[in-house]
């Protein structure tokens, strides 16, 4: 990898070592510093230099398979050299996968510019919408984590549904408070999962996944 790198690159390595230390640990100090140019011009030589060592390392033995999350807060610049590495029709054997809250986008977005330039080159990509669990699916999900049968335990996750609306995250740290708090034990008397439906039932009910995350870390012990 580290001659693959170095011919693809040559003396133009220090660009990108500039940014990733690291990376001097596989090819070595660079023996120069890059030119000093202006600030837009730093930009495209930077896209042109990271997509060509991308090709580089980019085998059919060594794949490469980037997943990005959280889309909706990217920063202009990194948006931008992610398409270019997506666009590129030189780049092979690399998969980038990217997730984002579509209901945090809106026509005038900088990924939703990119996303329809990127169709208008005729960029082959795929859309999965992932929606919220259904009722049963919820009911199914605490079934093999608790380990009981679905219909025993259907008040319960009726309950956690209606506290969560179906996201899996909300679900699963849900789940997790009210272990925290004791709404939801294992009892060693009749060695099964108990729960405490009615103060469960109870709690309030959380906007969003953020606002159960604070509660969460308002209870952690100071100091």
């Amino acid at each position: 990898m580290k001659q693959a790198i170095i011919d693809a690159i040559n003396t133009d390595v220090g660009v990108l070592t500039e940014a990733f230390p690291y990376l001097c640990k596989i090819v070595g100090k660079p023996a120069t510093s890059p030119i000093e140019i202006t600030s837009a011009a730093a930009q495209n030589r930077f896209k042109f230099i990271f997509k060509v060592f991308v090709r580089a390392i980019a085998t059919p033995s060594h794949p490469i398979v980037l997943f990005l999350d959280d889309l909706q807060w990217v920063d202009e610049l990194s948006l931008q050299l992610i398409c270019a590495l997506v666009a590129d029709t030189e780049i092979n054997n690399f998969l980038f996968i990217g997730s984002y809250r579509d209901n945090e986008i809106g026509n005038t977005h900088p990924l939703t510019t990119q996303l329809h330039d990127l169709k208008r080159k005729q960029v082959v990509t795929i859309d999965i919408h992932v929606e919220c669990m259904s009722k049963d699916d919820v009911n199914t999900l605490i079934s093999d984590t608790i380990n009981e049968q679905e219909q025993l335990i259907r008040p319960f996750s009726d309950v956690v549904y209606k506290k969560t609306g179906g996201n899996a995250l909300f679900v699963t740290q849900f789940l997790q408070l009210l272990w925290d708090e004791g709404l939801l034990f294992y009892s060693l008397e009749y060695n099964t999962w108990q729960w405490k439906i009615d103060d469960i039932d109870e709690k309030k009910l959380f906007d969003h996944v953020g606002a159960l995350m604070a509660e969460k870390i308002c209870q952690l012990p100071i100091g």
